[in-house]
This record gives structure tokens, C-alpha cells and sequence, in this order.
């Protein structure tokens, strides 16, 4: 499936996408709406599919830390959209911002990534969300009535994930980690200054893996630190500290240093990043 990251709609310019690598179709909102007032300012409007469970404190916590990161009110709204995952406008002191739902899961380097593009005028964002929208594809319905389907993966070309999942599931959860995991799709984005190795959606309980990793150079410790670093998310959760979302808690910190390899897994990334990359 084909779609934008992005469309701008500034009060002094027309709309356009943010990148053609994602230019296609046009958006159709979801019919069933609701919106809700937000004593600090704006509102907050949501498209909703039957399909998804939206929480409201995560709906005012999205849209309040939106609004403190850039320094303004925000009209803030939830799509299922299929197409523009990213709307903007200015409006009066503040702006109007379309969402898709996978941005409830974001975390503070996403949202701070996100408040310097809603304030920067730029026409192509940041590697950064590029790259946490792509990880998320899972999310973004399938325009059929019949729906998305994860299709799971495990066998790669040099790595069972599933056999490493099982056997991090014994070593380090006695078996707790009850989570899906897949090889994710392969995607090149031109211009990466950053790569997301995996990711992991509380939605759909699922784990995606890079296939970037799925190289003969890499070595096993690399690809099951990646999946124990995910396994991490779904058995520990989000924290809520001072009403702001972390996924990358300190007791979540605690835990992931108690990975054997840590450490070497950390130099191994620095080292081979632009290998990872395809430089």
C-alpha cells in the first residue's frame, strides 16, 4: 500500500504532499466522529473505526503535549486515514493538526520531532517520523471492507525469529511474552540519517523486525537484542510520569541492560550504521 506521510495546509499556501515518495489516493475520513473540548485550549475531534480503542486520557495527553512542545493551542485530530498520515494548518494563535492513530503510541522523540515540524514549515519530515510511520504501516486499514491482516513471517534468509523469540521468551520471561513477531517489509527511504531496527505495536500485540537485519554479517546476539529490546515493550508497557508517556522508562532501561550482550550489541549498532543504511 502506497501513502503520504504528510499534507501541509498553511493559511498563506495551498496543500500539498510532503513527499511523492508517499503521494497516492485521496482522503476519505472515517463517517463516525465525536469530538471532545480540552480545558487547555483547542479541542480534539476523532475519526474513528470500530476497529480501534481509543483511550481518552491518551487522547488529552497527546494533545497536551502537542500543544506545550510548541508553545501554542492545538486543534488536534484522530484519523484511521489511509492515505495522509500527517495534516497541518494554522489557524488564528495556534494549529490544526491531523493525526493518524499510530501517533498515540509515539514517544518523546517523536512528538519533539513532530512539534519542531508542525513549527518548521518544512516540506519533507524529518527521517525521524518517516521512519516511525513506516515501522507502524501495520496500523494504516487496508481500503478493503475485509480489513488488514498481519501476515507473520518468521523465516528469513539467515534468521528464524520466531526461534529467537522463544528461546529470549525462556531465558529472560519464563515464557511470559505471549506478543507476535514478524519480519517487517522492506522499505528504502532515500536520504536516512537514522534506521529503526524494529518496532512494536500494543495494538495488533505484534513485533516487527527490520529486514535490514536479515544480512549474513549480522551477527545473532544483534538480531535477538533487537527482539528482546521489543519483547521489553510488551511485557513492561508505557509509563506515565508527570502525565507525559515513556516508553523508555528507567525501569525499562534497567531491564534492557540486563540483556547478556548489551553493551556489545550497543557498539556493534554504532559501528555499522551506515551498513545498515546501504552505504
Amino acid at each position: 500500500m502506497r501513502y503520504a506521510l504528510c499534507d501541509l495546509n498553511w493559511a498563506t499556501g495551498p496543500s500539498f504532499p510532503c513527499s511523492n515518495e508517499f503521494n497516492a489516493g485521496i482522503w476519505q475520513p472515517f463517517s463516525a466522529r465525536s469530538a471532545l473540548n480540552n480545558p487547555a485550549g483547542g479541542k480534539i475531534t476523532i475519526l474513528k473505526p470500530p476497529s480501534v480503542n481509543l483511550n481518552q486520557e491518551a487522547l488529552s495527553l497527546l494533545k497536551e503535549s502537542i500543544s506545550r512542545l510548541v508553545n501554542k493551542p492545538i486543534h488536534l485530530t484522530i484519523t484511521d486515514n489511509t492515505h495522509s498520515m500527517i495534516h497541518i494548518r494554522s489557524f488564528n494563535r495556534g494549529y490544526k493538526v491531523r493525526l493518524h492513530h499510530m501517533f498515540l503510541e509515539a514517544d518523546d522523540e517523536i512528538l519533539n520531532s513532530l512539534a519542531s515540524f508542525i513549527t518548521g514549515r518544512k516540506r519533507k519530515a524529518p527521517s525521524v517520523l518517516r521512519d516511525f510511520v513506516a515501522s507502524n504501516s501495520d496500523k494504516i486499514r487496508n481500503a478493503s471492507p475485509k480489513g488488514r491482516q498481519t501476515l507473520l513471517r518468521h523465516h528469513g534468509r539467515y534468521f528464524n525469529i520466531k526461534e529467537l523469540f522463544d528461546q529470549l521468551n525462556y531465558e529472560y520471561f519464563s515464557n511470559n511474552v505471549n506478543c507476535q513477531i514478524t519480519w517487517g517489509a522492506n522499505r528504502r527511504v532515500s536520504n536516512q540519517n537514522s534506521i529503526k531496527l524494529a518496532s512494536y505495536s500494543d495494538i495488533t500485540k505484534t513485533i516487527r523486525i527490520n529486514p535490514a537485519l536479515d544480512k549474513s554479517y549480522v551477527p545473532h546476539y544483534v538480531v535477538k537484542g533487537v527482539i528482546y529490546h521489543e519483547m521489553l515493550h510488551h511485557y513492561l508497557g508505557v509509563e506515565l510520569q508527570n502525565g507525559r508517556k515513556m516508553a523508555h522508562s528507567k525501569t525499562f532501561r534497567k531491564h534492557e541492560s540486563r540483556y547478556k550482550h548489551y553493551q556489545k550489541l550497543q557498539e556493534w549498532k554504532e559501528k555499522n550504521l551506515n551498513r545498515l543504511l546501504g552505504r
